[in-house]
């Protein structure tokens, strides 16, 4: 493959050689493989030119990526003029190059190459880089001009993320490194640690057969991990008794999902959208409901400070509450992008889990990507009241790239619309109850909703109707009820959430506030 690789590129070079002019002779080979780094280049230039959201122009992004190498060596600057690029280190001109006559990934990563050689041969610093670091300069200044969102990982930053997704295969610890052991600080639910027998406050000494005495906290992790069912043994002390505890590594998802119950009234905190989170969710609803003489008054579903993350478990979570209707559309210039996702009965009895109880859904300024589709999604169909600040508005739905040396490009190509047509980008979800600084009370929502009325419900036909373009209107909007930081340390949202629950009728006048707005302005009727 390598091989094949190589002959490639040099076909391309050999035909863009009529168009590239440099100011001596060729530069010396770099200290890269520069063929799989024109690989890499061009793999992901095919796709931002495919798959960004907005149409970009190869030239554009090749040019811009490869100022990103100042970030390396800060005496390198390029220019452009008509269809001739010429790069400078440290003053001096080291080339000129012609575009290339074939507009295509291949063409203009061959090009970038001539660049990099050009300036490698000529800056200690980047004769010094390696391809990691060649890739995230270019990467990150070819993504730097598209949105906030797209971005490039390397391949150990990679890994990272895929574990934080997808789980990693592990024993379940989370424990404190010592120079001779490991103190066991927590076991997760259901892992193969926890059916081991081992516990909190145990010490592992060593791991695989290797001492823990000495060893660094990448070394330890590195002997933890391992393949989902592959075998990992353990030397384990208690109370100075020691024991050899074979076991395979499961796959080992950080929960994203908590459940507690407060005078009565469940509350389900999610963090974020991982692989696990909507079987974990539904698990802990389960068991909440099966522990119960008679049904719980509803459910808090706490999003806030949730920064989002897989779209198909924002769909999964909502459709957990939802027998019918539409949670969210997908809309970009990519053709797997145009997409519609409904609700659906195939694994919840009735399609709702909790056979249409209440439920308060609390957002912040932080709630994010995936968590406002829920949030949307329920509050569109009139599944929820949604209590707190206007959230972040991040509507836009990133693709993972895998790239061929192990790397991740996260792109973003498609925007997200709610069930009732408005576009999330720069907007956010309006709550149905809004307590932003502090401007309400318990007691002033009870009394608001005994008058039949809420004071943000007034916003919502405009909410629904504002053009995506129209930024002065969408940010005017927001400002009906700021976004801001709650977190866990408001304790307002959850009492109002509490009284919506336990004060008969006030939810279902909190709905219907919101609800006749929300048909004024997609023009359904009552």
């Amino acid at each position: 493959m390598r091989a094949t690789a190589t002959n490639g590129w040099r076909r391309t070079a050999a035909c863009l050689g009529t168009a590239v002019l440099l100011a001596w002779s060729a530069p010396a080979p770099a200290a890269v493989d520069a063929p799989e780094v024109g690989r890499v280049l061009a793999y992901g230039l095919r796709a931002i030119e495919s798959r960004a959201l907005d149409a970009v122009t190869l030239a554009d992004v090749t040019v811009e990526g490869l100022r990103g190498l100042a970030t390396i060596e800060p005496g390198f600057s390029l220019s452009q003029s008509g269809k001739t690029l010429s790069a400078i280190v440290a003053g001096r001109e080291i080339g000129r190059w012609e575009t290339p006559v074939a507009d295509t990934p291949e063409g203009w990563s061959t090009l970038a190459m001539f660049v990099i050689q050009a300036a490698q041969a000529k800056s200690a610093a980047l004769g010094r880089a390696d391809e990691e670091a060649l890739y995230q300069a270019f990467f990150d200044s070819a993504l730097g001009p598209l949105d906030p969102f797209s971005r490039y990982a390397g391949r150990i930053e990679a890994e990272q993320q895929q574990e934080r997704r997808n789980g990693f295969g592990g024993a379940g610890i989370r424990y404190r490194l010592y120079r001779d052991h490991l103190e066991i600080t927590s076991v997760l639910e259901g892992t193969p640690a926890e059916e081991a027998d081992i516990a909190p406050g145990d010490r592992v000494v060593a791991i695989a057969g290797t001492v823990v005495n000495g060893l660094s906290r990448k070394e330890v992790h590195d002997l933890l991990r391992g393949p989902v069912d592959s075998s990992l043994r353990l030397t384990v002390s208690r109370g100075g008794a020691e024991r050899s505890v074979t076991l395979r590594r499961g796959l080992v998802s950080t929960p994203t999902a908590f459940l507690s119950v407060e005078d009565g009234v469940p509350h389900l905190k999610v963090t974020r959208f991982s692989q696990q989170t909507v079987s974990l969710s539904r698990r802990l609803i389960e068991e909440m409901l099966a522990g119960r003489d008679r049904p719980p008054p509803g459910l808090i579903l706490d999003l806030r400070g949730n920064p989002g993350g897989l779209l198909d478990q924002a769909v999964g979570l909502a459709d957990l509450f939802l027998a019918k209707g539409d949670i969210v559309a997908t809309r970009g210039r990519h053709p797997q992008t145009m997409q519609s996702y409904q609700a659906t009965q195939t694994d919840v009895p009735d399609g709702d889990l909790l056979k249409n109880l209440p439920i308060l859904v609390l957002i912040d300024g932080k709630t994010a990507s995936a968590a406002e589709i829920v949030a949307a999604a329920l509050q569109a169909d009139d599944r929820a009241v949604v209590v707190g600040t206007t959230s972040y508005g991040k509507g836009t739905v990133q693709t993972v790239v895998a790239m061929p040396n192990g790397g991740e490009m996260t792109l973003t190509w498609s925007r997200f619309y709610t069930p009732t047509g408005y576009a999330l980008h720069g907007l956010g979800v309006m709550p149905t109850v809004c307590t932003a600084e502090g401007r309400t009370t318990p007691e002033a929502v009870m009394a608001s909703l005994a008058g039949g009325t809420l004071p943000a419900a007034a916003a919502a036909a405009r909410w629904r109707s504002v053009g995506l373009a129209d930024v002065d209107g969408r940010h005017a909007l927001r400002r009906v009820c700021p976004p801001e930081d709650h977190g866990n340390r408001d304790a307002l949202d959850l009492d109002i959430a509490q009284a919506i629950l336990l004060t008969p009728g006030a939810y279902r006048t909190a709905l219907a506030a919101l609800a006749g707005t929300q048909r004024a302005a997609t023009g359904d009727k009552p």
